[in-house]
């Protein structure tokens, strides 16, 4: 099977990370077509027909970022690209990748598996990634198939299906929680969402985020009677949440035995 189109999401202004992303996929082998990144300066959130405001603010307290919808809406001109063409995988990146000399041959042991899989996250290292991290099936070499017992957010690289796509286009139709932390959340999606321990790839450490650190004050903004709704609105979404997380770690574990082993 052929090696998937690579699609790399980059803002015009970003010139550097641009030509920083075309070195460092030339340096193993790989040709990337760049997708125009949506800026969040130019959006409005409470106009824009992509945006719940309201599931937002019950949530979280708080609205999401201009920025984070931005980005989400970047990765989902990707889905729908994938859709229109009818393309059976895809990899999807952000502009601040760095990767291992063995990604393409990774990506070629997955797409070559038999075994059923929708995405396939690339995320980092750490302990959020390795604590009750179960792995399921061994890939290529140090690499192996896992599955993460939490929802970490993090959408700068990951390997997609068709049906992944059309999954992710429906789903993104109208948003309250930004892409990475969608993609988290495969108890809602209904996709089968497995990532590669260890990664193949990091993030480079000195890139500036685009979304910026706005995103991390989880000041309460909510008002009236949203803010004093919000104690148990909050506790809801945590406890369906938490819920979520572990029904699909745990009833995942006889089909990774039979599937995987």
């Amino acid at each position: 099977m052929s090696f998937p189109r690579v699609f790399v999401i980059n803002l015009p202004r970003d010139v550097d990370s641009k030509t920083a992303m075309v070195s460092r996929l030339d340096a193993i082998g790989i040709v990337p077509e760049f997708i125009e990144g949506v800026d969040g300066a130019t959006l409005d959130l409470e106009q824009s027909p992509f945006y719940d405001g309201a599931h937002r603010r019950r949530c979280y307290g708080r609205d999401m970022t201009a920025g984070e919808l931005g980005c989400l809406l970047a990765h989902r001109k990707i889905f729908e690209k994938m859709v229109d063409e009818g393309m059976a995988h895809a990899i999807v990146l952000e502009d601040d990748v760095m990767f291992e000399d063995d990604f393409p041959a990774v990506v070629r042991a997955l797409i070559d598996d038999p075994r059923p899989w929708d995405v396939i996250r690339f995320l980092g290292a750490g302990k959020i990634y390795d604590r009750g991290c179960r792995i399921i099936a061994p890939l290529l070499g140090r690499y192996a198939l896992a599955r993460l017992p939490t929802a970490p957010g993090g959408a700068h690289a990951y390997l997609m299906t068709l049906k992944a796509a059309r999954v992710m286009v429906a789903h993104t139709r109208v948003n309250w929680v930004p892409i990475d932390t969608l993609q988290g959340r495969c108890w809602e999606t209904g996709l089968e969402t497995l990532v590669v321990h260890p990664a193949p790839l990091g993030t480079d450490p000195e890139a500036v985020s685009t979304i910026g650190d706005v995103r991390f004050d989880k000041t309460v903004r909510s008002t009236g009677w949203a803010r004093r709704l919000y104690p148990l609105t909050r506790f809801w979404f945590k406890l369906c949440e938490g819920l979520g997380k572990r029904f699909v770690f745990l009833s995942a574990w006889f089909r990774d035995q039979k599937t995987y082993r």
